[in-house]
């Protein structure tokens, strides 16, 4: 389990600026944002909430006080304007790699670097000026790999929109082969995480079925999604979940799950014993996959 520390109080005071920042607002409502959101961390609970709870109660703080439904909206317009450039990029190496298969799914962890909820967009440049001299060096752990060939029911849980176009080479590969592939995304606006119209838009759904949560928590919190998600969440052979915030709310409660993830924080990097920056696959309970 991860629970709230000392590094997580800056962390949301940044969360709230970026997205003051990307919806445009002038200086004094960034001011007057981080005044808010530091009152409302002076009540938060010393131990026993994830992360995530709390990030999802100061979203909806964010969105109150900067007037908007979807502050991160300019800046998901401008992922998702690049998802035919960006896709094309990301299948390019992926085919041209000495093991496809890795490779797809090493892309489909490296696009988690694209979260605006916490990271600047000068940063995710250059993480992808790097790709392409690691995607060659990367095989799956055996172990992870049978499990995903075999798995004839599969869920993947997408993350940040600007993301969705590193998935699209695993996506592609895992409808070629026949497997019966369904999409989970956000069921409203929340940081720069997807949404069913927006998946749609990118046209996801010609992959396998995209499939809203019901709500617009951060990460899956399985208490706010609706029973058909759960449904398909316990019903899957596989669960192949994206991003920090999913791996926090869902690691210990769901067997079938494996996580993909960049580690982002140092919370997280404590939890699962990995340095800051990797890109890691975890198992149900948060431990290296083999």
């Amino acid at each position: 389990m991860i629970f709230l520390s000392p590094e997580c109080f800056p962390c949301f005071l940044l969360q709230a600026d970026l997205a003051a920042r990307a919806h445009g607002a002038a200086e004094p409502v960034r001011v007057a944002l981080a005044a808010r959101i530091s009152a409302m961390l002076t009540d938060l609970p010393a131990r026993g909430e994830i992360p995530t709870q709390t990030a999802t109660r100061i979203q909806a703080v964010i969105r109150e006080t900067l007037g908007t439904d979807d502050p991160f909206r300019p800046v998901k317009e401008r992922h998702l304007s690049r998802f035919p450039e960006m896709s094309r990029w990301a299948e390019t190496l992926v085919a041209g790699s000495r093991d496809p298969w890795s490779a797809a799914v090493w892309m489909a962890g490296f696009g988690n670097i694209m979260d605006s909820g916490i990271i600047e967009q000068d940063a995710m440049e250059r993480e992808v000026g790097a790709a392409p001299g690691e995607v060659r060096e990367y095989l799956l752990p055996p172990g992870f790999r049978e499990r995903l060939l075999s798995a004839e029911r599969v869920g993947i849980l997408l993350d940040n929109a600007g993301e969705a176009a590193f998935d699209l080479p695993l996506l592609s590969r895992l409808a070629a082969r026949g497997t019966a592939l369904w999409l989970g995304v956000k069921g409203g606006a929340v940081i720069d995480d997807l949404t069913l119209p927006e998946a749609e838009r990118l046209g996801l759904s010609s992959f396998g079925e995209v499939v809203s949560n019901g709500n617009r928590g951060v990460g899956t919190d399985l208490a706010l999604c609706t029973e058909d998600f759960r449904r398909r969440l316990s019903g899957s052979d596989l669960v192949l979940s994206k991003g920090q915030g999913n791996f926090e709310t869902l690691v210990g409660r769901l067997p079938n799950a494996v996580y993909l993830l960049r580690c982002k924080c140092p919370v997280v990097s404590r939890a699962v014993g990995r340095q800051e920056g990797e890109m890691l696959l975890l198992d149900a309970d948060g431990r290296v996959a083999g």
